[in-house]
């Protein structure tokens, strides 16, 4: 199952990153979460189709949107509580602190991200 889902969630994440252009890019208040092995999950900083670069943890300034391209709905817990975001799903964290990101139903194995925003 896992096999069948990948190749498209690979073609929303490369639909997503062409959508967002350079200037949103430029600008650092959008940021993909997407399935990249091993560990899962993992924030989406860009490169080309030949380099790409994933992080588990990142500090952002002002305002971030999430994309979320996982396999899952993802679990944010941060300074306004908990949220539970679908596929697909866009969030805006506007409030300065610590997320911490984990997948529903995770592996125990599986990435746990952190985002700052200051």
């Amino acid at each position: 199952m896992r096999k069948l889902i990948l190749p498209g969630i690979a073609g929303l994440m490369l639909a997503a990153t062409a959508a967002a252009g350079p200037t949103a890019a430029a600008s650092g208040t959008k940021l993909v979460v997407a399935m990249h092995d091993p560990g899962c999950h993992w924030f989406y900083v860009g490169g080309g189709p030949n380099h790409r670069h994933y992080a588990k943890s990142l500090t952002r300034s002002g305002p971030v949107t999430l994309l979320n391209l996982d396999e899952a709905a993802l679990k944010i817990k941060g300074p306004g509580g908990t949220r539970t975001e679908r596929v697909g799903a866009k969030l805006t964290l506007r409030t300065k602190g610590v997320y911490y990101i984990t997948m529903v139903r995770q592996a125990p194995d599986d990435n746990h991200l952190t985002l700052k925003i200051t």
